[in-house]
């Protein structure tokens, strides 16, 4: 187990990141103050095409892509706002971590302008996460829309020219967090994902039947692993619910690891520990591709890795 104890990262930039993020989401307005529009469609015309070494995807206004810093786009990591915010955050996270040999792509909730914000956007609105008003009919609201929004942009990142399910990650905070747990706990058998990490989420209750009738439904396969965290002070997203994903996740036949951040109120990663978490999970999770270099002698290869000061390898070695 990590603990609080580990030194600072040496990368500072990637904890000025951080800070900016929870910058961001300190502002955001509360969801009872805002009435959101439905999830627009995936738009696909004159959708302008980003290649990055043999890998060809359509980018949608607002989605932010990065290629490696190594130049070996093996892995493609999605990355899911929290409410109120937009994608350039997240995508600015995901540089300074310059994980290994993986591709980064920071998308835009599919609902906004949210009230209140400059050009903030949202996954879901407040009327799904209080069913006294929706009358639980889940086939009806933004949570149902958005899953399936998701699943088809899934479904073109990972066409011929894309990624393997086995090869994409999803990372989420909070309203994020909820979507990308939603979305990676029914990825499973060949559909799996390679890991879903969520900061400060838990399963809505019509999100949580859902993955109970996929229980009864004994689906097939082994399921995506998922890594949540949650700050012991956080009062948005109650104890309770995040006990009850777990729980859930587990009886579906998923495997999660539940961490709870002493201290930390509902924030975005927050301190070295939580930071050495993702990225011991990670490690066991990215997939890597030998890369191999001749120097002479047959009898000799190396495997290169690139990246920043504090990639995966080297914060795993301070762990």
């Amino acid at each position: 187990m990590l603990l609080a104890q580990h030194q600072e990262p040496k990368d500072t930039q990637i904890q000025k990141a951080i800070c900016r993020l929870r910058k961001a989401n300190d502002g955001k307005k509360s969801a009872s103050e805002t009435s959101l529009q439905q999830p627009v469609p995936l738009m696909t015309t004159e959708a302008p095409e980003d290649v990055h070494h043999g890998k060809r995807i359509k980018l949608q206004p607002g989605w932010l892509y990065h290629a490696s810093p190594d130049g070996v786009n093996e892995n493609l990591l999605i990355l899911l706002h929290g409410y109120g915010d937009t994608s350039e955050p997240y995508a600015k996270l995901a540089r300074q971590m310059a994980l290994p040999q993986t591709a980064c792509l920071a998308l835009p909730g599919p609902i906004g302008p949210v009230p209140g914000t400059p050009n903030g956007r949202a996954w879901y609105s407040e009327e799904d996460e209080d069913e006294s008003l929706t009358g639980g009919n889940s086939s009806s609201n933004c949570v149902t829309s958005t899953f399936q929004w998701l699943q088809h942009v899934l479904a073109g990142l990972q066409g011929s020219n894309g990624w393997r399910s086995s090869h994409t990650h999803l990372f989420g905070f909070s309203q994020g967090g909820s979507v990308a747990l939603h979305l990676a706990l029914h990825c499973r058998g060949e559909a799996k994902l390679g890991s879903c990490v969520a900061v400060a989420a838990a399963l809505l209750p019509q999100q949580l039947r859902g993955l109970i009738e996929l229980q009864q439904q004994q689906a097939a396969g082994s399921a995506t692993p998922v890594l949540l965290t949650r700050g012991s002070k956080d009062t948005e997203v109650p104890l309770s619910r995040v006990q009850a994903t777990v729980a859930a996740a587990e009886r579906a036949g998923s495997i999660i690891q539940f961490h709870s951040i002493p201290g930390k109120g509902h924030g975005m990663i927050n301190g070295p520990a939580e930071v050495r978490l993702l990225m011991a999970f990670w490690g066991q999770s990215l997939k890597h591709r030998p890369t191999q270099v001749s120097t002479g002698d047959p009898s000799h290869t190396f495997v290169e890795v690139h990246g920043g000061a504090d990639t995966l390898s080297s914060l795993q070695q301070q762990a």
